[in-house]
């Protein structure tokens, strides 16, 4: 009796040692339960069938103890992870879009000037005049990427206020100003991924438009490339964390749920098939370094019965010599060696599965996924259903939460002037054809002309209601195209006799 309550004493003084729930403990908390229903199927698996845990056999993790240094490593190791991280960004940034305040582009206003001018005032001394492909979009579709790996991410505004970046700036003590509060220059942009700008504290007051908001981040900084291990494993001499007042930061998040500070990482939902990639990749080479080469058996004569004394050391030095020398013979006395059969799979199979499965799970065609025949006719039809979840990305999430929050900032900062009537932010069409494009659609249909003319179509279609109907032609093209031809046949510049010779 007395050991259990030695025992028991042990377990509460264990208790009492450990340590509180922090800030960072609710962040996780918050993440877990946005992604507890997508789990509950994989940790409900035991139930449906009590006799085996799909995660224990197939060696997938439980949902909850995926880490960001799990999603970080993937993402930087394996190119399948990296392509599911960038597919959404590198797709949806193809086109430039147009920040405008007035509809009439022949006039140019001060905020538009402003915009324009953005780019030369952050990258210093520079004539560069457009701005297509401008440093503000870099950033912009860097932090989109770098958002996608963890649960966010965030852009580092560095303004010349002259006041260290863990205090807020003029205007901004308390809670987000309505009008613009002083006229700052932007010195510089940096992006950083969940993993390099944790939050540490957030705002605890209710009366606060902001309650519930970060209100101080930690950023990891340095000279190197943004893949920084904040244990330092590979990190810059120049690495270092400095606190930061949110008013210098624009908090980035896709695939949000019920938070709205942390999404989904975009690896989350076919982490498993990555696993499954990884198996199958790793397991190839490896697979053809031990099968393709075949093993050899050797065997003693059976008449000889056991009376034969095997030298294994001389044997073992032939075998090395022959496996790894130049030496093409094997001496052998009293046995014989016999090739056994190679065993390679080809896992091209097992690959295409894990990526159809992938490719289901982000609405993705597979097409653009693999990176190959974008835009081609025969995958029209997927090209045009993934160009308008493009635009409906473009619209719905880039434009008010990525670039318009920046923009605001920037207006409050009197970085930008601010705008009487607002600003628009236009997306090009993503349905505009290529030149290559147009030559074939231009080829296909001069193909069907000619069988048109030829087969006698005319007889049974107007040739206006193929140009439109069949060809798909505009009406007055087509229109165009009849008035050019029409009046040479009723001036006879094409007679038909009644034999049918032309």
């Amino acid at each position: 009796m007395a050991k259990k309550s030695a025992k028991k004493k042990a377990v509460r003084r264990t208790k009492k040692a450990e340590p509180q729930p922090t800030e960072n403990t609710g962040r996780r908390r918050m993440l877990a339960n946005a992604v507890r229903s997508i789990s509950r199927y994989y940790n409900d698996s035991d139930d449906i069938d009590p006799r085996r845990s799909i995660n224990d056999e197939c060696g997938y993790p439980a949902t909850d103890s995926i880490t960001l240094q799990n999603y970080r490593d993937m993402y930087l190791r394996e190119g399948v992870a990296s392509r599911v991280v960038e597919i959404f960004p590198s797709e949806s940034w193809l086109l430039t879009p147009t920040v405008t305040e007035d509809a009439n582009p022949q006039t140019s206003t001060e905020f538009e000037r402003d915009w324009e001018g953005l780019n030369r005032e952050i990258a210093g001394s520079s004539w560069y005049q457009g701005e297509t492909g401008g440093i503000v979009w870099d950033y912009l579709q860097r932090v989109d990427v770098l958002s996608g790996i963890g649960s966010y991410g965030v852009i580092l505004i560095g303004i010349d206020d002259g006041l260290p970046l863990h205090e807020p700036v003029k205007g901004f003590e308390r809670d987000m100003p309505t009008s613009p509060v002083g006229e700052y220059n932007v010195l510089f942009f940096r992006a950083f991924s969940e993993d390099l700008a944790q939050i540490t504290a957030y705002e605890t007051d209710p009366s606060n438009s902001r309650y519930g908001q970060p209100t101080q981040y930690a950023l990891t900084v340095g000279t190197g490339d943004g893949t920084l291990d904040s244990s330092g494993g590979s990190a810059s001499p120049t690495q270092s964390t400095v606190n930061v007042h949110w008013s210098r930061i624009i908090h980035i998040a896709d695939n949000l749920r019920s938070s709205e500070l942390f999404g989904l990482p975009r690896q989350l939902q076919v982490f498993n098939y990555l696993l499954n990639i990884r198996k199958l990749l790793g397991a190839s080479p490896e697979m053809y370094y031990k099968g393709a080469f075949p093993g050899i058996s050797f065997e003693t004569h059976p008449e000889l019965g056991g009376d034969v004394d095997i030298d294994n050391d001389d044997m073992r030095t032939m075998i090395e010599n022959y496996a790894n020398g130049l030496q093409r013979y094997i001496m052998l006395l009293g046995m014989s060696a016999n090739s056994l059969r190679t065993q390679v799979e080809d896992p091209s199979d097992h690959l295409q599965v894990q990526i159809d499965a992938i490719c289901i799970r982000l609405g993705v065609p597979k097409r653009i996924f693999m990176g190959s025949e974008r835009g081609e006719l025969a995958s029209g039809q997927d090209e045009r259903a993934w160009n308008r979840r493009l635009s409906k990305r473009q619209n719905d999430y880039l434009s008010p939460r990525v670039i318009s929050p920046t923009i605001d900032r920037l207006i409050l900062f009197g970085v930008l002037s601010e705008p009487g009537d607002g600003y628009t932010i236009l997306w090009p069409s993503m349905d505009n054809l290529t030149d290559e494009q147009r030559a074939v659609i231009a080829a296909k249909r001069t193909e069907s002309m000619v069988k048109y003319l030829q087969g006698g179509g005319e007889n049974l279609l107007h040739p206006k209601d193929f140009l439109t109907g069949v060809l798909e032609i505009e009406d007055d093209v087509a229109e165009g195209y009849l008035e050019n031809v029409m009046p040479a046949e009723d001036e006879g510049e094409f007679d038909v006799d009644t034999e049918g010779d032309t």
